[in-house]
């Protein structure tokens, strides 16, 4: 066993200390911190890294491969994963998003809606 502190809130004196294994997982870390911290309405993942890093961990990977040590500092924070139509709403919006696709099926109508027929 070994104890490990996480930052979880937007409020940087906000944190917990957690007695973990070296064989949990990850999403079992995260999980821990979800009880204690309950998501935002828009969040749809969460993100975990060594703090002061971006290199987020992976869900399925043992702390022992991420290199965890007892005493290992993290930051814990909710994410929204948005789909290909929040990006085009968003980058219609001016507000930059990172490069993606767009499906050659999606095509982008710039006519008023019309009214349903019923």
């Amino acid at each position: 066993t070994m104890q490990i502190t996480v930052f979880y809130s937007p409020d940087p004196d906000k944190c917990i200390d957690l007695q973990v294994e070296a064989t949990d997982t990850v999403k079992s870390v995260k999980q821990k911190i979800i009880a204690v911290y309950s998501p935002p309405d828009w969040a749809n993942t969460a993100l975990l890294a060594a703090r002061g890093s971006t290199e987020y961990l992976e869900n399925k990977k043992r702390l022992a491969q991420c290199r965890v040590q007892p005493g290992s500092v993290f930051k814990f924070s909710y994410a929204r994963n948005l789909t290909t139509e929040e990006k085009l709403e968003m980058n219609t919006q001016g507000i930059q998003t990172e490069e993606f696709p767009v499906p050659p099926q999606m095509s982008i109508s710039t006519l008023p809606p019309r009214p349903l027929p019923f």
